[in-house]
């Protein structure tokens, strides 16, 4: 064995299901929900069904919350062996924020599965709750957390061990003593500008085009003669007048998968302000019963974070702001050399290093699956500018790859340096990076450190 044999055998040291039938009849606790099976939630939302409802409610914080924006996009409730399973992501977040429900009609367990961050909360809703046990989950739902995991593979997993983003919990029930929360009566009605905009006023429209400025100033090409807002009215402060809603357009080129953004334009005792407030992009608003700082708290599309008011613009409070549970860079010695190491979230890549092999700078990726010895090309995407690295199989099963940096600008963005002043700028700004293989997203990682993490394992065989 030559020398870089056994150095890549260090390294890998060193870094390193079929469903079941469904049944014709169920018998049990919940048995009488197997006619959810087949189901959508926007028909039959099996989350609001009381006996599903009322064990959900146990879960801690907002993660109530969390499940149902995670479950808004899914698929029909299917039912295999007397369990009922509905896997879904909130929108346009597919392997970023993803929830899986299981709902044993037998036992009456409720299993709730929210990965989001580069981390997976699997809690356990049983009468009698247990230490839940990572064996003891149904097949399914250890399958899908392990996909969860590596960001969503095509392949299968062969592999089920528990992965190290998975929390298991328990939360006990609501002791009996224990002053139920009130419950709201009912949604507050969803604000539909494609239904419900009203024609503005003179006086309405100038202060709009005032307070929107530049924004509505022109109408794209295309779509001349088409209206650049929509418009609703609502009392966002309980001050007895109504204020103003705006909904841009695609006319006015403020539209997106997610949407159009929008204003606010409060009225006042003397007219409308010349301000505006801005709103994120959006289909659909409600305004809220509850308030922060004297305003109206707001949802969008129904199952939104809750926006609050904080004394200057509307916001999700930190708490119910997604997490990112990315590592940050650290160094390791190995085989004297000092290796810049970080591991990826919701990820196939287990670990990424730099480090320098026989005087040349190398990044080594170690992978959790096999992947075919084919042209690879890693992308690295730092604030959109974009950082290709092509990739070679380093072992024979295509668990290890690796290639030679010494002209690739990656050591520099890692160093938060750039070689044009908007490299610089955008280097600096980032704190992750998405990271792709041949276009395919592969997760991310933390930037936390890795200045210097990555200049001392590059320091004899880079010059920045």
């Amino acid at each position: 064995m030559n020398a870089r044999a056994a150095w890549m055998g260090l390294m890998l040291l060193v870094l390193a299901g079929l469903p079941l039938a469904a049944s014709a009849s169920c018998a049990g606790k919940l048995a009488s929900l197997q006619s959810y099976a087949g189901k959508y939630r926007a028909d039959h939302d099996l989350l609001a069904a009381p006996a599903i409802e009322a064990r959900l409610d146990r879960l801690p914080g907002n993660e109530h919350l969390h499940l149902e924006r995670n479950l808004h996009v899914s698929g029909p409730v299917e039912l295999n062996a007397c369990h009922l399973t509905v896997v879904g992501n909130a929108p346009h977040m597919g392997t970023e924020q993803d929830a899986m429900l299981d709902v044993d009609l037998a036992s009456g367990t409720v299993i709730a599965a929210i990965h989001g961050g580069g981390r997976i909360d699997i809690y356990v809703l049983a009468d009698a709750p247990t230490a839940p046990r990572w064996d003891a989950l149904p097949h399914a739902m250890r399958a899908w957390a392990v996909r969860a995991d590596m960001g969503f593979p095509r392949q299968q997993p062969q592999d089920l061990a528990q992965p190290g983003s998975v929390r298991l919990h328990a939360p006990p029930p609501v002791a009996a003593s224990a002053a139920p929360a009130p419950k709201a009566t009912g949604k507050a009605p969803q604000i539909d500008f494609d239904k419900d905009a009203i024609k503005p006023t003179s006086a309405q429209d100038a202060a709009i085009r005032r307070a929107a400025g530049s924004d509505i100033s022109q109408t794209l090409p295309g779509w001349e003669g088409k209206p650049l807002y929509a418009l609703a009215l609502a009392d966002l402060n309980d001050d007895g007048r109504t204020d103003l809603i705006v909904q841009y357009s695609y006319a006015a080129g403020a539209c997106g998968s997610a949407g159009c953004s929008g204003i606010i334009v409060m009225a006042t005792a003397q007219g409308y302000t010349d301000k505006q407030i801005g709103l994120p992009n959006f289909t659909t608003l409600a305004v809220l019963p509850t308030m922060h700082d004297g305003m109206h708290d707001l949802q969008f599309d129904g199952d939104s974070p809750i926006w609050q008011w904080n004394g200057k613009a509307y916001a999700i409070p930190q708490a119910d702001l997604p997490q990112s549970y990315a590592p940050a860079w650290e160094t390791r010695a190995a085989a004297g050399r000092t290796l810049a190491l970080v591991v990826p979230i919701d990820s196939v890549i287990k670990s990424v290093s730099l480090f320098c092999d026989q005087g040349q700078p190398v990044l080594a990726l170690l992978l959790k699956m096999p992947r075919p010895a084919q042209p690879t090309t890693m992308t690295w995407v730092f604030r959109g500018w974009t950082v290709n690295v092509a990739m070679s199989p380093a072992n024979r099963d295509g668990t290890l790859w690796m290639s030679n940096l010494s002209r690739s600008d990656l050591p520099e963005w890692l160093a938060q340096r750039g070689k044009t002043r908007t490299a610089q700028e955008l280097a600096r700004a980032a704190t992750e990076s998405t990271l792709r293989l041949n276009g395919e997203m592969q997760g991310q990682v933390s930037l936390k450190d890795s200045a210097a993490a990555t200049r001392a394992a590059l320091a004899r065989c880079y010059r920045y």
